[in-house]
């Protein structure tokens, strides 16, 4: 009997990525159900659950892993380890055409290989299947928090990376009262929706617009903006989201407003590279701008919040940003404003995360491409076919090729 086989990949990205796409358990009960399966380790000392791990539960591991019908990672895989022909899956960070990956899809393309995004497996709806976001969302949120408490020197809570897991995390909060202060929170989608499962177990109330920019509260609140409140067309018609997704430059910034009524901006919303940033550099250094702690989740560089001009790691998540002389600083003092822009979020609670990552992989994700691998939810997942940029990212061609 032919089997169906999967390689997990050792990640090899610098900072190191300890996150898998299925736990031990979840490859134990995927074998078990389906004995056309066989999985394959790659023996690695980074990951959040040990080769040991894997073997108890009687999954093989081996030095290399290489022809498999699929080879899965978390993060791009680095480039000196691509095997040609095969079958990839991770997050390849490439359809924003972002420069540092341009080396890794050119190679993908010429070494004939097959790659599927994570970021784009959909549904009928193009609703996002899978991924970390809500993760990203409840870890950046809580940095949100340690900032304000570092910034205010009212309290003190551990990262996550010092934390055992999400109750251990939240535990934190039920003992504290958080001064007052106003959050704004963008976007709509998991990442979001992390956040304001932070703000629940922080006890932070959520207030309407009106009242967020017209009310004064002596307790902490929030306010969620989607892509309706963030941006107006320029032409002044009323605001589509479908057109707004496909037409983001036409419009502009409307976010003017909250400017000098918010303390903590936590951003959380996807972003076009050609759609126009949240504020500029000069609205960051007028005298109404009240903004102090930026925990920005998405992360873009360049991207939609100008002080985010670096991503930031784990060991070092936060600098201060010096407006008035453009320079950066240590945070948490009285002339910056203070920036979280860690990529990795996830990484810091990777057990809790990986196991939500791998019930959708196991459950939808896996046995779809073992018995219908030419699904439509792939047709759009894929970037490159045997070498091929696929028809909907062929405007990559000119970028990865230059």
């Amino acid at each position: 009997m032919e089997k169906f086989t999967i390689g997990i990949l050792r990640e090899g990205q610098i900072p190191p990525d300890n996150r898998v796409p299925l736990t031990p358990r979840q490859c134990h009960e995927m074998v078990l159900h389906n004995q056309k399966l066989d999985i394959r380790i790659e023996t690695s000392t980074i990951r959040c659950f040990k080769d040991d791990d894997y073997k108890k539960f009687g999954i093989g591991v081996q030095d290399k892993v290489d022809n498999c019908d699929l080879l899965m990672g978390i993060k791009e895989s680095p480039i000196d380890r691509l095997i040609p022909y095969q079958t990839y899956m991770f997050f390849s960070h490439t359809i924003k055409m972002q420069e540092r990956n341009k080396g890794l899809l050119n190679a993908i393309l010429e070494k004939k290989i097959t790659l599927i995004d994570y970021e784009l497996l959909t549904d009928e709806n193009g609703h996002r299947l899978i991924g970390f976001g809500r993760w990203a969302g409840i870890i950046g949120t809580h940095y949100a928090l340690l900032m304000l408490g570092k910034r205010s020197k009212t309290f003190d809570i551990k990262p996550a990376k010092d934390c055992l897991n999400l109750q251990e995390l939240v535990d934190q909060y039920y003992e504290i009262e958080f001064p007052a202060a106003k959050f704004v929170i963008t976007g709509g989608g998991r990442v979001a929706q992390g956040a304001i499962e932070i703000m629940k177990h922080a006890g932070i109330n959520k207030v309407s617009k009106d009242d967020f920019l017209n009310k004064e509260f002596d307790k902490p609140v929030f306010v969620q903006l989607h892509s309706k409140d963030l941006y107006k067309r320029k032409d002044a018609q009323p605001f589509e989201q479908q057109h707004f997704y496909k037409n983001p430059k036409e419009y502009e910034s409307s976010f003017k407003p909250f400017l000098s009524k918010t303390d903590i901006l936590v951003n959380c919303m996807y972003w076009d590279i050609n759609a126009p940033k949240l504020f500029t550099l000069e609205d960051a250094n007028s005298i109404d701008f009240s903004i102090k702690i930026i925990s920005d989740i998405t992360c873009d560089v360049p991207g939609s919040i100008p002080l985010t001009i670096k991503t930031t790691s784990i060991d070092d998540p936060i600098y201060g940003y010096q407006i008035k002389n453009n320079s950066l600083g240590m945070p948490y003092q009285e002339d910056t404003i203070d920036v979280m822009a860690v990529p990795n979020l996830p990484n810091e609670l990777p057990r809790d995360a990986s196991r939500d990552f791998g019930k959708v992989m196991m459950d939808i994700v896996l046995p779809r491409i073992m018995n219908y691998p030419n699904d439509s939810m792939f047709e759009r997942a894929t970037i490159a076919k045997n070498g091929k940029l696929t028809d909907r990212f062929s405007y990559l061609e000119e970028w990865v090729r230059g």
